[in-house]
């Protein structure tokens, strides 16, 4: 009898999820001022079925000669994609997120987010706040996006039948 073959793999492009944090459907952020920058809603259940995450952030070099240049982002939470966003909190009590200072350096920054469908809520977003002394119209170049693995440990299936690279 002949040994049946699986459609499933075994791999990170069939095994992982990854969703861009964007802002009005722009993955990457031109940070000026001083305001947040309150990221899309992204849905834990349809839009991205996870059990957990890597939340992947990177700043580039501050851009119009300022003397001091950071971005602060965190993660928030709420039961609706529209409304009641709170900042999520690690087991620790700790808001996850993090300030970079991207005055001479590009910087990236990672956090582990857990809880899914468990003490998470539904709906989470990235939010970055920039700050800024001096300069000349001073900005950041900032991106976000949320890496999982698939509810349940489930694997989908192959998506393609040829090679994407």
């Amino acid at each position: 009898m002949a040994k049946q073959q699986s459609s499933m793999r075994l791999n990170p492009y069939d095994d992982v999820l990854v969703q861009p944090s964007t802002v009005s459907s722009v993955a990457i952020q031109s940070l000026t001022g001083s305001s947040a920058v309150e990221g899309d809603a992204i849905d834990t259940i349809t839009t991205f079925p996870a059990e957990s995450a890597m939340i992947h952030v990177r700043a580039e070099i501050a851009s119009g000669s300022p003397s001091a240049a950071a971005v602060a982002w965190k993660l928030q939470e709420s039961d609706s994609p529209s409304s009641g966003f709170a900042d999520a909190k690690d087991n620790t009590g700790t808001v996850i997120g993090e300030t970079l200072n991207v005055k001479t350096a590009a910087k990236d920054s990672y956090a582990r987010v857990e809880g899914f469908r468990l003490n998470r809520k539904r709906y989470l977003k990235v939010v970055f706040t920039p700050a800024f002394t001096g300069g000349t119209g001073p900005a950041i170049l900032a991106h976000a996006e949320l890496i999982g693995v698939p509810t349940n440990g489930a694997q989908y299936p192959v998506r393609t039948s040829t090679s994407n690279t």
